[in-house]
């Protein structure tokens, strides 16, 4: 009996699937305010917010708004969101769509992701493009450094989809960092987004991610056209262990 018992328990570990590992989250509900800067000069503010969906997925909401001296020139207002899920530890797009509230001409443009056929397909002129492996689009592009940021090392390529266009990007880690911010002095890893050669609207982007809470992003920066812009973090809730802020 005992050696029918041992041989019963062998063939149950063959026949019972092993227990799957658990996909990583990110943390949701978050919700982060930057000040935007141009030139040095606050000139908006940026509200981003993360929620987790019924089905597992994520939706992320970009809201963008002008303040100050800036509020004499315009009042648009610019809305971008992405809709994501996370498949085998890594942030796959379903969804894109840029549009701006408050301007006299309308503005839409999106992009939908096929991963099945290996297609994105662009509401604006109604076209479609292969969808390479590992794409992200512009606003899910931070959450996979979030949940994976990029090793030291040399630097990679990816797609990256807007809601008009997919272009080739070039990225790595670039160091690390002490960061002073509204939440006292804080680790950072720096990562760099660098335009493919040949792009003909190049946008160098810069990344400062706070490597002991969550890689939440502190601090980014874009120069595109010769001008420098800023996001910097005001807030953050959402984010387990970072505390609050400390009295000025």
């Amino acid at each position: 009996m005992k050696t029918l018992s041992s041989v019963a328990a062998l063939l149950l570990l063959f026949v019972t699937p092993p227990a799957l590992a658990a996909e990583p989250n990110l943390p949701a509900p978050l919700k982060l305010r930057y000040a935007l800067t141009y030139g040095g000069v606050t000139t908006g503010q940026v509200t981003l917010t993360l929620k987790r969906e019924s089905d597992g997925s994520y939706k992320r909401v970009s809201h963008s708004r002008p303040e100050g001296m800036a509020r004499m020139f315009t009042t648009v207002e610019w809305v971008d969101e992405s809709h994501f899920d996370i498949v085998q530890g890594q942030v796959r797009p379903r969804t894109y769509v840029e549009y701006r509230v408050g301007a006299e001409r309308s503005h839409k443009q999106s992009a939908s992701f096929d991963w099945k056929a290996g297609l994105v397909r662009y509401q604006f002129g109604n076209s479609t493009a292969s969808l390479p492996v590992g794409a992200q689009d512009q606003g899910s592009l931070l959450f996979a450094w979030m949940l994976q940021p990029p090793a030291a090392g040399p630097e990679r390529t990816l797609h990256l989809s807007s809601g008009k266009k997919l272009k080739e990007v070039r990225y790595s880690r670039v160091g690390s960092e002490k960061l002073k911010t509204v939440y006292g002095l804080l680790n950072t890893i720096v990562l760099e987004r660098r335009p493919a050669p040949g792009d003909k609207d190049p946008e160098a982007f810069r990344v400062w991610l706070a490597s002991d809470h969550h890689n939440l992003p502190i601090r980014m920066t874009t120069e595109k056209r010769g001008q420098d812009t800023a996001l910097i973090l005001e807030s953050a809730s959402g984010i387990p262990g970072l505390g609050t802020r400390p009295s000025p």
